[in-house]
């Protein structure tokens, strides 16, 4: 079990799915505060290291961990967050690093500034 709790979804979709494949995709997840049920957006910072932490703890709940990630999908409403994102993946993951793709966006849920999902 991780140490950190899974955010409620903010709408009609599951958090994670195993595919028929084999593999498994996890919802995009924002940095919203699982205690508080609110965006965590007190700086950047925050934000990626609430979103990574509710990643774990979405894999964690289904036998999974960061290091089982094959595929990052990052979207940022500013790609100069990307640095960011890179601390996070280096302080939390093991080489070989996973795929990624990163999007700029207009806009995410809640008027986050980073949503990832991964795939497995």
């Amino acid at each position: 079990m991780s140490e950190f709790k899974s955010p409620n979804p903010v709408g009609p979709y599951s958090m994670f799915r195993e595919l028929a494949s084999g593999g498994w995709i996890s919802s995009g997840q924002i940095p919203i505060n699982p205690e508080t049920g609110e965006l965590n957006n007190d700086s950047i910072q925050e934000e990626v290291l609430q979103v990574f932490n509710n990643l774990e703890a979405v894999l964690s709940d289904n036998g999974k961990s960061i290091n089982d990630v094959k595929k990052f999908l990052v979207f940022l409403t500013d790609l100069s967050i990307t640095p960011l994102v890179n601390a996070e993946i280096e302080k939390r993951l093991i080489e070989p690093f996973p795929a990624r793709s990163t999007i700029q966006v207009a806009g995410l849920p809640m008027g986050a500034n980073v949503e990832i999902e991964c795939l497995g």
